[in-house]
């Protein structure tokens, strides 16, 4: 009779796993872009520029660069959150392509980082404040919640569910409409889109709400919970069926 795996075995076993494209992961997802909301609308009004909307850190960059803002915002905010940004999107892009993009345990751990990153970034501000007075503190929050959303970017991007990217709204929009089969009974993709954008929205004005009638770390501390809250959902996941687990390219 053969023996029966041990546990250690098979949560090894279980943690290897490449999880399946199914509607859990899409509400996992659509609950990370309801907190990329709220955190780019907490960022924007202290620091003058966005964690994750980095289309938007580049055109402020060009601007300021062209000296046409005035003192409207910082330069040095833009272009630490896009430098760290980038960090964040290579290093744990190029990380998870040697693990595996889609591998249980890289998804937890990812997630758990980019977690703690935000919670990091919510006690700064509770700690010490929003003000400009220490740099230092203004700048250490911009690179964490910049480096937690390049690599919550990058992470869901490998997932390929390409039309809930949890943060770039623009091609959202394009693909949404441009779709010819945009007003079809059943049409998955067009929902998605939809859903993506309702929560990316919702999540900017939950943002901005807490943000004015609490506090800017009560919003970030929101959006922590929500991400955490999808890192331990990440535990629930079905597994592929071995014909997609065998299509899965790293």
């Amino acid at each position: 009779m053969a023996k029966k795996p041990r546990a250690n075995q098979r949560l090894r076993k279980y943690l290897s796993e490449n999880i399946r494209e199914d509607v859990v992961l899409e509400a996992e997802l659509l609950l990370l872009a309801f907190a990329t909301g709220i955190q780019d609308a907490t960022t924007f009004p202290d620091y003058s520029c966005f964690a994750s909307n980095q289309t938007g850190n580049t055109v402020l960059l060009a601007v300021g660069v062209a000296g046409v803002s005035g003192d409207s915002f910082s330069m040095e905010n833009i272009g630490v959150s896009l430098a760290l940004f980038v960090a964040g999107s290579w290093s744990m892009g190029q990380i998870g392509h040697l693990a595996g993009s889609r591998k249980r345990w890289w998804l937890i751990f990812s997630s758990v980082i980019q977690t703690a990153m935000i919670f990091a970034a919510s006690g700064l501000q509770y700690r010490y404040g929003v003000g400009e007075k220490d740099r230092s503190i203004t700048l250490g929050a911009i690179s964490l919640l910049a480096f937690s959303s390049g690599g919550q970017v990058v992470m869901v991007r490998a997932l390929q569910m390409t039309e809930i990217t949890t943060a770039m709204a623009t091609a959202a929009y394009v693909d949404l409409f441009l779709d010819v089969k945009l007003f079809g009974k059943v049409n998955r993709r067009r929902d998605r889109r939809v859903l993506f954008l309702l929560s990316l929205v919702a999540g900017s004005f939950a943002g901005a709400f807490a943000y004015a009638r609490v506090s800017s770390p009560f919003a970030l501390l929101i959006s922590a919970v929500g991400k955490l809250i999808v890192t331990v959902a990440f535990i629930l996941n079905k597994k592929m069926d071995v014909k997609s687990d065998s299509e899965v390219v790293d």
